[in-house]
Parts: C-alpha cells; structure tokens; sequence
C-alpha cells in the first residue's frame, strides 16, 4: 500500500509506519505527503533531494520532512528504510523545516519502536513515544554528507562503475577516454556538480560505501583494501576526517539493531 494510501485509510491515527525496500538505482520521483515523515535507513544508502536540497542517508542518519514538502528519494545502494508518517493534527507540534541528523543508539530504538507498535499502541502511549520522538529530533545534531550522484550522464557513468567495483583506480584521463569527454570538461563538470575534485569525489564516495561494510564482519584493512584504499592507514585517516570518528568507533557504536517487523 502507498503512503498516501495508508494515511487516507488511517486519518484519525497519530501514526502510521512502514518499511520500504528500494534495490539500487530506483527513483523515488518528486512528491508529497499531507503528514510529516520520518526517513530512517537501516540497511543501504540513500540520497533524498527536498525542494533544491540534498542530503545523503546511510544507516546511522535519520531525516525528518514536513507535511506538503516535496521530496525525491534515490537508493544508490539496495537500502532498506523505516517511514514513519505522523499526523500533523496529533500532539505534539512538530517542527516545519527539514532536518537531517544523526541517530543516536536511543533515537534508533525510538524510532524502531513505533514502527512495531504503531498498529497496536493506544493513543494516549503513542502520544507519549512521538512527544519524546520530537524531542530527540529537536536535540540530534545535524548530519549531512555532501551530494553523491552526479545528474551529467558522463559522471553517471563513472558513478555506477564505481558502486560496482569501488577499487577502480582509473584516473581522470582514463575515464574521460570511456565516457566520451576530454579531462578538462570532465574535471570542470566535478567542480560544477561537487564543488570538488575527481579525486575527493571519489575518496568521498568510497568513505561512505565503506559505512555498510562496517556493519560485517570484515577486518578494517580488508574494507580499506577492498575500496581501493593504499592502507587501512590511509582509510582511517580519511573515515576520521569525514565522520569524526575512526571505523572501529563507528563499528562498535551499537547501531546494529535489526528490523523485527514489518507493515
């Protein structure tokens, strides 16, 4: 049933959720909902553009939209999301701008609550849960990792390639001699969709498949290795860069919960 749909059919309920499995590459096109919505990826990796914003979700991001703001969801990778649709009449008032942030262990298991309860909590229990749902989202700092997929079909090239076989150690000059562009206009095009370079790009991108990974047991240095990185030296220097924090903080911040039921 679509979102739309399940609100309509639930109109005097405070809540009502959903998880929504996209596999790579599927669009989400622009569109709204009358209720706020609460984005929560638990597996995979997705990017979300509201009005001319982007942001891009891995699974320790949460992002909460508006009622009546449009929004478009991408999954670059098979990603699986929790959607929680509050009810703007319902207590209590929550917030008219978006907001992307970071979730915290508690916030997770928050979240992940009122998806397996949302069809059997009473009114006056889920009040309680969305008052202190509100309350997180107010508190959780901002989280946004900077735009990922590129809208030139020459960089998308060079995108899916990359999802694939994120070890690719092609340089500028070689992929413009596969995608048909000289380096120059390629390099131009980086800056214009980026405001950086084919190389932090690409470093970018690797950081961010490399949150998935962690969630494996796969050592650091076979994750390193594995998206082309010359060391797990190198890969955790750029990881603390980006996340401020280092895989292995990342890996032990208890954020593996499991979704136990489904809408």
């Amino acid at each position: 049933m679509d979102a739309n749909t399940l609100i309509a059919n639930n109109a005097q309920k405070p809540l009502v959720a959903k998880t929504i499995n996209m596999p790579a590459g599927y669009i989400d096109d622009y569109h709204q909902h009358s209720w706020h919505q609460i984005i929560f990826p638990v597996a995979g990796l997705l990017q979300s553009d509201i009005e001319r914003h982007s942001v891009v979700l891995p699974h320790n991001a949460l992002l909460y939209i508006p009622a009546g703001i449009c929004h478009k969801s991408v999954a670059i990778t098979h990603t699986e999301f929790v959607a929680l649709y509050l009810n703007p009449a319902a207590q209590p008032p929550f917030d008219h701008s978006p907001k992307s942030c970071l979730v915290t262990p508690f916030l997770k298991e928050l979240v992940l609550l009122l998806l397996n309860t949302a069809e059997h909590t009473d009114s006056e229990a889920t009040s309680n849960l969305l008052r202190v749902l509100n309350d997180q989202v107010k508190a959780a700092l901002h989280y946004e990792i900077p735009l990922l997929l590129p809208t030139d079909r020459r960089i998308q090239a060079i995108f899916e390639a990359l999802i694939k076989a994120p070890s690719t150690r092609l340089t500028l000059a070689q992929w413009a001699t596969h995608v048909g562009a000289s380096e120059r206009t390629l390099s131009r095009l980086f800056a214009k969709e980026f405001n950086r370079s084919f190389s932090a790009w690409r470093q970018h991108l690797r950081l961010v498949l490399s949150l998935e990974l962690l969630t494996t047991r796969r050592s650091i240095n076979d994750i390193a290795l594995s998206l082309g990185f010359a060391s797990d030296a190198a890969y955790i220097q750029a990881f603390k860069s980006l996340f401020m924090s280092t895989p292995h903080r990342y890996r032990h911040s208890e954020l593996q919960t499991k979704v136990t039921h489904c809408l």
